[in-house]
């Protein structure tokens, strides 16, 4: 941001108060290095390149997390809306938010199994794809485990819950999404670290520059544009 906003500050001073904007200014292609004011030069290509470098990496960064969201989404709508829950030996059918750590429900063939749980009673065979990615459902009988948003293939189930709402595996498996999503990579990481370092560095650099340039006598323009030229010079480093 500093090393944009230096380019985009300096061009235009130099436009309007230099000699940048003086008609038929150009700047010829030579091999000799003069000393100049700076006055002439204008950088607005590298503000502009920069701040759009920058945003396309943020609108790839947030497509990416959209289609995580939407991963996530998809992984929520998995799990069963509402379940037979057996009170006093009758089927009651209840929304699934509903269920408490001991209720007996019922699956029925071709059902999602609501929540984790163990069989009571009945044998199937349920099919855990989704969770384990393979594609031969597993026979389950009295005694077993089962993974809620599985889908009982066979037989009629009673199960009794043994997880609900946030401990279940599928919220599980949410959860480790999210953390991915909002969690940040090894290189971003390293990012972080050495622009924890180089930032102060070069607003240190900028600094000293200005104060050799006003203190040999050369000027207050010649400074500032030794002090501009390091912050512009940062600002690709930066990005």
């Amino acid at each position: 941001s500093i090393g944009t906003l230096a380019a985009f500050g300096w061009s235009l001073w130099a436009l309007f108060f230099g000699t940048a904007g003086t008609p038929g200014m150009i700047h010829p292609f030579e091999f000799t290095i003069e000393r100049t004011d700076g006055s002439g030069n204008i950088y607005l290509e590298a503000a502009a390149g920069v701040t759009a470098f920058i945003l396309a990496g943020r609108y790839f960064e947030a497509r990416s997390k959209r289609r995580a969201g939407a991963a996530l989404r998809a992984l929520m709508e998995l799990g069963a809306k509402d379940v037979a829950v057996l009170r006093d030996g009758v089927e009651v059918r209840v929304p699934t938010g509903e269920l408490a750590v001991g209720d007996r429900f019922v699956v029925r063939p071709g059902e999602k199994i609501a929540t984790d749980g163990v069989v009571e009673e009945g044998s199937s065979a349920v099919d855990a794809s989704m969770l384990t990615g393979e594609s031969v459902p597993v026979e389950v009988r009295p005694g077993d485990p089962v993974t809620g948003a599985t889908v009982n293939a066979g037989g009629r189930l009673v199960v009794r819950a043994t997880r609900i709402g946030a401990d279940t595996q599928l919220a599980q498996m949410a959860r480790l999404v999210e953390e991915a999503q909002a969690g940040k990579a090894n290189v971003q990481r390293l990012a972080d670290r050495i622009s924890g370092v180089f930032v102060p560095v070069v607003i240190a650099l900028a600094v000293a520059t200005l104060g050799f340039w006003l203190g040999s006598g050369e000027g207050a323009a010649a400074a500032f544009t030794a002090a501009v030229a390091v912050l512009i010079i940062a600002c690709p480093c930066a990005l």
